[in-house]
C-alpha cells in the first residue's frame, strides 16, 4: 500500500541531464543518442527538454561503469534509461517536475563506487539509482540502506544480494544463483545442450566477487545433478597470459570447462586454448555471450560451444513488445539494444512508476517515500500494465500495480529479487543461436 511518510525533496535542474565523471569507450556499446561526455572528469549536461516545465527537476542516479574495463556495461545501459526519462518528461514528468538522470562513474572499482554513491546521494540528493553492477553492489549496500534510497539494478546478479535486498535494494537480473544452477543443469541434460549430458567438468574462475559469485551454484548443482568436478581454478584477472591455468585443466581432461571471467580474460583464455590443443567444449556466462566475443576468440575453439542468456518473455514477444523495444532503442540510439538493456527498461519503469504513485498520494519525492513504492507498482494483485505511461495513466484508479516488463513480471521476493528462465545457447559460424530454454520452476 501507499505509505506517507513525508520529506522534503531533493534538488536537480529542470531538464533531463548526465554528469558525468569520464567516458570509456567499448566495442560492446552504442552511447548514441544526442549527449555529450566529457572525458577526463569534465561534467556535461545536455538538455533534452522543450523547457516548459519550470518546477524543480528530479534527480534519478545512474551508477554504473563508465571507463575503464567495463565502461560497456554503463554505454549498453545509459541509453535506455535516457530514453524512458524522456518518455516521463513528454508524459507531464512527476507532477510536473521533470527527471534529471545523474551520472556516477563507477569505473568498475569498489572505492569509486563508493565515492561516486556518496556524491549522488548527499550532494545531488537523488531520489533513486539505476545500478550498480555487481562488481561495486558489495563496496555501496549500506550506503543505500543507511540513507533509505532506492536501487533497483538491471545488472547486479551477485548472490550477495540473495538475502539482503528488499527494503530498499531490488534488481530486475535474475541472481547468479539460478544463472550457477540453469548452466549445470544444461550441462547434464543433452536436450538442453544439444551435445551430451556431460558427465564432468572443469571449472575457471576470475578471483573477483562479480565472477566468484557463479562458482558455488555452479558447483553445488554440478553435483547435485550427478556431475564430477575435474578442476577448480581460481585465475587471477588481469594477467597477459593464460597458458599455465590452460594447462592445469588439460591435465584434468575434463569433456567440458564452464568458463566464469571478463571478456578479455576470457579471449585470452580461449587463444591459450587454442595454443594448447584443448579438445573439451566451453560453457560461457551472459558478459561472453555476444557476437563481440565470438568475433575476438579463435574460431576454433568458441565454435559450437555453449552460453548463457536471460531468455525471452513470451507474453512480451507474442504479443509484440519486444519487437517494439528493439525498434524504438533503434530509432532513439541507432543501434540495436545490447546485454542488460531490457533489465534497464524494466528498471526506469519500475523506479519511474514509484516516483509516479508517490506524487498520486500527494507526497513528496524523497528516496525515503519512493522506496515506500516500488512494492506499490509491482503488487501481484495490482492492476496489470507493461510500461510506464500506461501505468501513469491507471495509478489514479488503482491503489496498486502489477507491472509486467520485457524480462517478465516484476514480482520481487522478500529480497527483492526476481526469478527469470534462461535461455541456452550454441555458437554456430561466429553467431549464437538459442537450443533450449530452462523455465525458473526447474531451477
Amino acid at each position: 500500500m501507499i505509505q506517507r511518510r513525508k520529506f522534503v525533496a531533493g534538488t536537480g535542474a529542470a531538464t533531463v541531464a548526465a554528469l558525468a565523471g569520464c567516458s570509456g569507450s567499448s566495442d560492446t556499446g552504442d552511447e548514441s543518442g544526442g549527449e555529450n561526455t566529457a572525458a577526463g572528469g569534465a561534467e556535461t549536461t545536455t538538455n533534452e527538454s522543450d523547457g516548459e516545465m519550470t518546477a524543480e527537476a528530479i534527480p534519478v542516479g545512474v551508477l554504473l561503469p563508465f571507463s575503464g574495463e567495463y565502461a560497456w556495461v554503463g554505454e549498453n545501459v545509459l541509453p535506455v534509461v535516457r530514453m524512458l526519462a524522456q518518455e516521463i518528461n513528454e508524459q507531464g514528468g512527476i507532477n510536473d517536475r521533470q527527471i534529471t538522470l545523474v551520472q556516477g562513474d563507477t569505473e568498475g572499482s569498489p572505492s569509486a563506487s563508493l565515492s561516486a554513491a556518496k556524491k549522488l546521494i548527499t550532494v545531488e540528493n537523488v531520489a533513486g539509482i539505476i545500478g550498480p553492477t555487481s562488481i561495486t553492489m558489495s563496496a555501496v549496500f549500506d550506503l543505500f540502506q543507511t540513507n533509505e534510497v532506492p536501487v533497483v539494478t538491471p545488472t547486479a546478479g551477485t548472490t550477495s544480494l540473495d538475502d539482503r535486498g528488499g527494503e530498499y535494494v531490488f534488481r530486475t537480473v535474475p541472481s547468479d544463483a539460478l544463472g550457477g544452477r540453469a548452466i549445470a543443469r544444461a550441462l547434464r541434460n543433452e536436450r538442453y545442450n544439444n551435445i551430451a549430458s556431460y558427465s564432468d567438468m572443469a571449472l575457471m574462475v576470475g578471483n573477483k566477487e562479480v565472477f566468484q559469485s557463479f562458482k558455488t551454484p555452479i558447483k553445488s548443482s554440478f553435483a547435485e545433478f550427478g556431475g564430477t568436478i575435474t578442476e577448480t581454478i581460481n585465475f587471477k584477472t588481469g594477467k597477459a597470459s593464460y597458458e599455465s591455468e590452460m594447462q592445469t585443466v588439460m591435465n584434468t581432461d575434463p569433456a567440458v570447462t564452464v568458463l566464469v571471467g571478463s571478456k578479455d580474460d576470457s579471449i585470452k583464455i580461449m587463444r591459450a586454448a587454442f595454443q594448447a590443443g584443448y579438445e573439451g567444449n566451453w560453457y560461457v556466462t551472459q558478459d561472453q555471450t555476444t557476437e563481440v566475443f565470438l568475433s575476438e576468440a579463435p574460431e576454433e575453439v568458441t565454435n559450437n560451444i555453449l552460453g548463457l542468456q536471460s531468455a525471452t518473455y513470451q507474453a512480451a514477444e507474442e504479443k509484440g513488445r519486444i519487437e517494439r523495444f528493439k525498434q524504438r532503442v533503434q530509432e532513439f540510439t541507432g543501434s540495436e539494444p545490447r546485454l542488460f538493456a531490457r533489465n534497464a527498461y524494466d528498471a526506469m519503469n519500475v523506479l519511474g512508476l514509484a516516483m509516479n504513485v508517490t506524487a498520486a498520494a500527494d507526497n513528496k519525492i524523497t528516496s525515503t517515500n519512493v522506496a515506500d513504492n516500488i512494492r506499490t507498482v509491482t503488487d501481484p494483485s495490482g492492476a496489470v500494465v507493461t510500461d510506464y505511461t500506461q501505468g501513469a495513466s491507471t495509478i489514479d484508479d488503482q491503489s496498486t500495480l502489477d507491472y509486467r516488463g520485457l524480462i517478465g513480471p516484476i514480482n520481487f521476493d522478500e529480497h527483492g529479487d526476481v526469478s527469470s528462465p534462461f535461455a541456452i545457447m550454441q555458437s554456430k559460424d561466429g553467431s549464437w543461436a538459442e537450443t533450449a530454454v530452462i523455465p525458473a520452476s526447474e531451477l
